[in-house]
């Protein structure tokens, strides 16, 4: 990576990439890939860090529980060879929106998963989120969001947007199916924007509510989502042919 001038100034060429139209673009040569070697790797983002502390509810702060699920991610995902990972950050650093789009298209990166904790008002809401790009659905239950001012970012195009949805559906399907609560929604955070890879946004929980918050910070609560997370990575990896030495998906697990 160059310095952080370079990332500011890669978001508006991104955009303006984009609006080349598709057809005028000559096609991308095949990259001609050895069996058994992986494609690219999964970017894990977590939410916020450095100064940026994002939600604080007594005491617990959002940044350093996403880094938390985020190293476990990272881990369970190691298990898996055709799978690599890597972070946007993987200590207490604060990074840009722009920078973490950046770093996710410079690492080439197949999917990218921004982990965060939820915070709203009371203490009933409860349950995980997983956001993929579309039209913001109001709740009351949901927290608007402050962010620093960015360079300009396109919507991403409808075919990524789907592919983002399929996504957001496969980890809430994923979690659903392990007794968590969970649901798939729409959002247009910055980094579902991201122009090179299917992008989702997990909530995943609410700091605000006592009892979630117990359990968001219970080493085997974490685990068991963790679980959850990384079996719904492993399966939209199969099903989009992320790596080399896939095996065939029985056919209705395709019906995403």
């Amino acid at each position: 990576m160059q310095n952080m001038n370079a990332r500011t100034l890669f978001a508006p060429l991104l955009a303006a990439a984009l609006a080349i139209p598709s057809f005028a673009m000559p096609p991308a040569a095949p990259v001609p890939r050895a069996p058994g070697v992986p494609l690219t790797p999964v970017i894990l983002d977590p939410g916020h860090g450095g100064d940026d502390d994002g939600a604080i509810v007594r005491g617990v702060k959002e940044k350093d529980l996403a880094l938390v699920f985020a190293k476990k991610l990272k881990a369970r995902l190691a298990r898996n060879a055709g799978l690599p990972v890597v972070m946007t950050r993987d200590t207490d650093r604060y990074v840009t929106l722009d920078g973490r789009l950046v770093d996710s298209v410079d690492m080439s990166g197949s999917i990218f998963v921004s982990l965060h904790l939820n915070q709203a008002r009371g203490t009933k809401a409860s349950g995980a989120i997983v956001y993929s790009y579309g039209p913001e659905k109001k709740s009351k239950a949901s927290r608007k969001r402050r962010f620093p001012s960015v360079p300009p970012m396109p919507a991403p195009s409808r075919d990524q947007a789907s592919d983002s949805a399929r996504l957001a559906r496969t980890f809430s399907r994923a979690l659903r199916a392990d007794g968590f609560k969970a649901e798939a929604s729409k959002a247009a955070f910055y980094v579902l924007k991201n122009p090179a890879a299917p992008s989702v946004l997990i909530e995943l929980g609410y700091l605000n509510n006592p009892d979630e918050a117990a359990k968001l910070r219970d080493g085997g609560h974490q685990d068991r989502m963790v679980e959850s997370l990384a079996k719904a990575i492993e399966e939209y990896a199969v099903l989009r042919n992320l790596h080399q030495d896939i095996e065939p998906v029985p056919a209705a697990l395709t019906k995403l």
